[in-house]
């Protein structure tokens, strides 16, 4: 080559650091060392661009493009709408996605493709750009979240690291725009951020729901006749140097049940578990007919929507960790009326607390005045009934709170 630095990269320092000391020098971001590619899952560390760039694979697919130290990867969303307002400035003609200034403040190759690419395999959304920053908002926490979660798992204890860490694209923004950031220029929070701050708490909990077509044997050369199942898989991980002992809770709920009182279709046993120290541990694996949900024969058998929660509780009932899995896309989800959730916001002082008689999917907080932010603790929360969940908003000075959530009926 005839880059100059690449010599002193790749030459110089290392024989500098190895001659002086015995400190490991890595040469490079991506670099997998070994003669292997930059790509290579097993060694060094990799940028995972294959969701938003490459081939732009679905953010449910992280689990197979892990690699051993994951040093990039992202997410596009917008920031707070107040953000977005201080760009527009008094043009309010302006004040749409696809507008020439909404242009200006995003510098991502082809991001229009992208972000819509996400958004339309995704969720049913809205244009007006109040929606629009909020369905790209719940687009990038789930992306992120999924990632870490997933990649958590991948710490399966000593000998088993095959996840050994995750660095996320970016953390904030060196001026007003749309971008990979979790934290905007003025510093005002994503809900990215706060779904990453969950899945690295000490103590988690994760699931996936697959399907599986199992095909006739008695027409093997055909794939009409076939039963299609859901494989579930829940796991809970643990970051500190102790086991644990938890009680993994889990529960059913039907979003579409006739009535209220219907909505909770399957309560498992609870279930004393161990977490092992440092390390992710496999805590069921089954059906989700087990669930309550039936066998499809057809591919227009619409399958129950259902949504599994997990929670694990410490010996005196506090919630260590929970983690609602819904089915997806979203897209397809054909939500209740706001109001027959039955959602709840009671405030008291600075305390937010959220309760519901359905299932709750993405959940952004906001003063109603559209004034001066509050500063949450939480965002984006999947809310199920009979678990309430409390947050904390500074700055609130006894205004009123107003929720979006997907099925709000924006879209």
């Amino acid at each position: 080559t005839t880059f100059p630095a690449r010599h002193i990269y790749e030459r110089v320092l290392p024989s500098i650091v190895n001659a002086h000391s015995d400190v490991f020098y890595h040469r490079g971001s991506p670099y997998s060392g070994y003669g292997k590619p930059t790509t290579d899952r097993t060694y060094g560390d990799l940028h995972q661009w294959n969701v938003w760039h490459g081939s732009q694979e679905p953010w449910h697919n992280w689990d197979k493009l892990s690699g051993r130290f994951v040093s990039e990867f992202g997410m596009q969303g917008y920031p707070d709408i107040r953000t977005v307002d201080y760009w527009v400035g008094d043009n309010k003609a302006e004040r749409y996605p696809q507008s020439r200034t909404m242009n200006n403040h995003n510098k991502a190759d082809g991001f229009e493709r992208r972000l819509e690419l996400y958004l339309m395999e995704n969720f049913k959304h809205a244009f007006d750009i109040e929606s629009y920053v909020y369905y790209t908002q719940v687009m990038q926490a789930e992306t992120l979240a999924s990632a870490y979660r997933l990649w958590r798992r991948n710490w399966r204890g000593k000998g088993k690291e095959y996840t050994a860490g995750a660095l996320v694209w970016q953390i904030n923004d060196c001026w007003p725009v749309t971008s990979w950031a979790i934290v905007d220029y003025f510093l005002r929070p994503k809900p990215a951020y706060f779904s990453i701050k969950r899945e690295l708490r000490p103590f988690t909990v994760g699931m996936t729901r697959k399907e599986v077509n199992t095909y006739s044997p008695n027409h093997p050369n055909t794939r009409v006749h076939f039963s299609s199942d859901y494989s579930l898989e829940i796991w809970g991980t643990n970051s500190t140097l102790e086991e644990k002992t938890v009680t993994l809770d889990v529960k059913t709920f039907d979003l579409n049940a006739s009535d209220a009182s219907k909505v909770l279709v399957y309560e498992m046993p609870h279930k004393e578990v161990k977490l092992g120290a440092n390390a992710s541990t496999e805590l069921f694996k089954g059906s989700l007919v087990e669930f309550g949900q039936p066998l499809r024969t057809k591919q227009s058998d619409v399958p129950r929507t259902l949504i599994v929660s997990a929670r694990l509780l410490d010996s005196d009932g506090t919630v260590l960790a929970r983690y609602a899995n819904w089915p997806e896309p979203f897209k397809f989800v054909h939500f209740p009326a706001p109001s027959e959730l039955g959602l709840k916001i009671a405030v008291d002082g600075d305390s937010v607390t959220l309760s519901t008689d359905r299932p709750i999917k993405g959940i952004v907080l906001d003063v109603a005045d559209g004034g001066e932010e509050a500063k949450w603790s939480d965002q984006a929360i999947d809310l199920v009934p009979g678990d309430p969940q409390t947050v904390t908003a500074k700055g609130l000075n006894g205004r009123e709170v107003k929720a979006r959530y997907l099925g709000d009926g924006s879209a």
